[in-house]
């Protein structure tokens, strides 16, 4: 099931180029917390040189342990690459090592061990040719190749007629796969703190690391929806291989508009699957859709789609759900077909005015029984499932819909106006709130709270208008929330 939660100021905005809780089902294992949370994964061969460059556009801070040289794209488009020079020939190396050099290795481009310890520089592609780009490492592959961006604008059935108030059925995102050819950090907002340091905020806002993505995993960043439109009842019909429903109306939909660089996206193969926002630099993530060995993402929550098309060619994964079969290739499974009716279960609309609150961390959590992607996670009980919520110490997802896909992160100490409460299939209650204070304004920005005016009221629905000014609406779990 979900998780219970399921950037920046990034050094004041992080200089700022260079953020609900993640599943506890995944589909794939959570990786522990020693690679994916630390500040950087440890890997084998890299040096021990670390790098940090500042300029007036951000931030690079390079991940080190013992073996290559690596460098992480922290948030801003600048990256500082520190290489160890190759050893000389000048003196025999008393362990007889002999190193190699690019040319004996038939390398072309980008970084390469030279085999005693050291990494070579093998230079860069012509053009807007990238190094790895859909053939093997160190040659000079394709364009960068980044699918178009659009905002989602509809997500289907609405609760009270409220705007971005959408139900379960309404979203689907899918997954555009990128490789991971340098170390990439994800955030949860804007971050002004230690880029070594994870699930710490830094001065000036509260968004966090989440984790260093290392080098060879898999980043999936977001499409947009609407994209699962299934025929008829899905929730008594909406079953993994069900012949008889159409979930897709695109195959290839764009990528989720993205935030001052940022896009909203998860990663696995080798890193945990929180989700959070991941800059993009093409320099550090290479497009993977067209590489027939790329392994077709599950998605965070087991049952994702890849996107079957991108940059006007077909992707190797063909937009298959490895899962389910090919009959259903955009669903997510059954949360996105929960409950239909808005007020299903639950006393229906609040009064905005009357329910402006705080986003706190909820009481009564417990350690884990379950590996978590770190040891500062707790966990929170629903129904028979002790660890039914993940509760993370900074703060919890924001939704599309109830049990639908993830969307921003809420920080504690967030102001929200709530507008709508309802409980899922679950049992879970979940508020749609409108964000009117952030501690991440960037990543998650807030509205002018003036929806609740104009005669907004339980009785009247239809006069509230929330997310005002680009501000940030969504669901979230009602347990996360205290009165102000």
């Amino acid at each position: 099931m979900r998780g219970l939660s399921h950037c920046h100021g990034m050094m004041g905005l992080m200089a700022f180029a260079a953020v609900l809780v993640g599943c506890g089902d995944s589909g794939e294992p959570i990786e522990s917390a020693s690679t994916a949370a630390s500040g950087g994964p440890a890997s084998s061969g890299a040096s021990s040189t670390d790098a940090t460059s500042a300029d007036a556009t951000g931030t690079t801070a390079a991940t080190t342990s013992t073996g290559a040289t690596t460098s992480v794209t922290t948030a801003t488009p600048t990256t500082t690459t520190t290489t160890t020079p190759p050893a000389t020939t000048d003196a025999p190396d008393p362990t007889g090592c002999v190193p190699t050099d690019c040319a004996a290795a038939g390398a072309v481009c980008g970084e390469l061990a030279d085999g005693c310890g050291g990494t070579l520089n093998c230079g860069t592609c012509p053009g807007d040719q990238v190094c790895g780009n859909g053939v093997p490492p160190n040659q000079c592959g394709a364009a960068a190749c980044k699918p178009a961006e659009a905002v989602t604008t509809e997500g289907g059935g609405r609760c009270a007629d409220l705007a971005q108030a959408w139900t379960a059925r309404g979203i689907n995102a899918g997954y555009y796969p990128f490789r991971a050819v340098a170390p990439v950090l994800q955030y949860s907002g804007d971050f002004s703190g230690d880029p070594n340091q994870v699930f710490a905020p830094g001065p000036t806002s509260k968004g966090v690391v989440l984790q260093a993505i290392p080098a060879g995993s898999y980043i999936g960043l977001s499409t947009t929806g609407p994209w699962y439109m299934p025929a008829g009842d899905c929730q008594s019909g909406d079953t993994c291989g069900n012949q008889d429903i159409a979930a897709c109306t695109d195959s290839a939909p764009p990528l989720r508009a993205g935030i001052a660089g940022f896009h909203w996206g998860y990663a696995y193969s080798g890193a945990s699957h929180m989700q959070g926002w991941i800059y993009y630099d093409p320099a550090a993530m290479v497009f993977a859709g067209f590489d027939p060995a790329h392994p077709c993402a599950r998605g965070p929550a087991g049952l994702d789609y890849e996107a079957s098309a991108a940059c006007g060619q077909p992707t190797a994964c063909a937009g298959n759900n490895i899962t389910c079969g090919a009959a259903n290739p955009c669903s997510e499974g059954a949360d996105d077909c929960g409950r239909l009716e808005c007020g299903a279960m639950s006393g229906g609309a609040l009064t905005p005015t009357a329910h402006r609150k705080i986003v706190s961390y909820p009481a009564g959590t417990h350690k884990c029984g379950k590996d978590v992607p770190h040891p500062s996670i707790t966990c929170f009980a629903n129904g028979n499932d002790p660890d039914f919520f993940l509760v993370y110490p900074f703060g919890a997802y924001l939704y599309w819909a109830q049990n639908s896909t993830t969307k921003y992160w809420l920080h504690y100490g967030d102001r929200v106006q709530s507008y709508y409460h309802t409980r899922d299939a679950q049992g879970v209650l979940w508020d749609f709130v409108e964000v009117i204070s952030s501690g991440a304004p960037t990543l998650t920005p807030a509205s002018d709270g003036a929806g609740a005016g104009g005669g907004c009221s339980a009785q009247n629905p239809g006069a509230c208008v929330p997310c005002q000014n680009g501000g940030t609406c969504g669901w979230v779990q009602e347990v996360f929330l205290k009165p102000e």
